[in-house]
């Protein structure tokens, strides 16, 4: 008898520490669980810290549709790898001093575009312009941007600085707004393509120099116009 009380004792006793250690064990996995949560949103608060913004607040309101500072940070990004490509061409066709001055105005962008208003004018004159397109009817294939994407992504693939930038980006979200970004970018062309075929009209013994400065003033006065007759919200000021 006495030996089985001792016996249960012990029982009692080994129980007791085994529910200790899980107890410990628990809670050390809770204050690692908490910590990893801690450090998550400190890390994000940091990230908006820097920026001033985080992904989803708002930046510009145009006629009601809300771009959102992860849509600038999209149009960052593409305005970079565009800039790569353009460089990687400039590269294959240009050489000596003409390369060399070529390269350093290449470099000269990439740090351009690093501005937060300089992206943001950007983002919202291709937005109003696309606006404009469709208010004149004009359209683009499916076909067409599906081609266009698929050409600009067999490009990306070749470039490593363009491809460096975009695996920076989540894939899947890059991969969504290619579409409606090149929809955009594709009618947004197709005006000034517009205003270039009405210059080489009035024009027809002009310098390819001269209808391309004509073009690009017409088009400047066509996007101011545009933008007087938006309701334009810049929501980014109230970050100020």
């Amino acid at each position: 008898m006495k030996r089985n009380i001792i016996f249960i004792l012990g029982l009692l006793l080994i129980g007791l520490v085994l529910t200790g250690c899980q107890e410990k064990q628990k809670d050390s996995v809770q204050e690692s669980k908490q910590a990893g949560e801690s450090k998550a949103t400190a890390e994000k608060s940091k990230q908006a810290d820097e920026a001033g913004f985080t992904s989803e607040d708002k930046v510009v309101t145009i006629n009601g549709k809300v771009l959102t500072y992860e849509d600038l940070q999209f149009y960052q990004l593409m305005n970079k790898v565009d800039i790569e490509l353009n460089r990687e061409q400039d590269q294959q066709k240009l050489k000596d001093a003409e390369l060399t001055d070529k390269l350093a105005y290449w470099d000269e962008q990439l740090k351009y575009h690093d501005n937060f208003n300089v992206n943001l004018s950007k983002m919202i004159e291709q937005h109003a312009m696309y606006l404009l397109a469709r208010e004149k009817g004009l359209d683009v294939e499916v076909s067409e941007v599906a081609k266009t994407i698929e050409e600009f992504t067999v490009r990306l693939e070749q470039n490593e600085p363009a491809s460096q930038l975009v695996a920076a980006y989540p894939d899947d979200a890059f991969k969504n707004r290619l579409n409606s970004y090149f929809t955009e970018k594709m009618l947004t062309k197709q005006i000034y393509e517009t205003l270039k075929t009405d210059v080489r009209k009035e024009k027809p013994n002009a310098s390819e120099k001269e209808v391309v400065y004509d073009t690009s003033k017409n088009y400047d006065g066509l996007y101011q116009s545009q933008i007087a007759s938006l309701e334009i919200k810049i929501n980014a000021a109230e970050k100020e």
